[in-house]
């Protein structure tokens, strides 16, 4: 090996994106937000019509950072599933 390559800085590389970081929130390793796209593969649609919907404030939990929408999960299932409350509520 030559001096030269000895001298070189060590660079780490960052393998993980930060959209794939996990929160350990309740929903477990779920991220607290999405894009539209997996938005709407969660919900079976097709991503334009999760575009449209969010465009016309339908989809809940969309919102818009910049040019770019995303859907917080835990808004949207709140929408689906109604609050964790009356879930307990209606098992008990």
């Amino acid at each position: 090996m030559s001096a030269a390559h000895d001298r070189r800085p060590s660079v780490e590389r960052v393998t993980e994106p930060a959209a794939t970081h996990r929160s350990s929130s309740r929903f477990g390793t779920d991220p607290y937000v999405v894009s539209v796209p997996a938005a709407a593969k969660l919900l079976g649609i097709s991503k334009d019509l999760a575009y449209d919907l969010a465009r016309r404030g339908e989809l809940p939990g969309a919102f818009q950072l910049g040019r770019r929408w995303l859907v917080s999960l835990i808004r949207l299932r709140a929408a689906i599933h109604g609050p964790e409350d009356d879930r307990a509520q209606d098992a008990g």
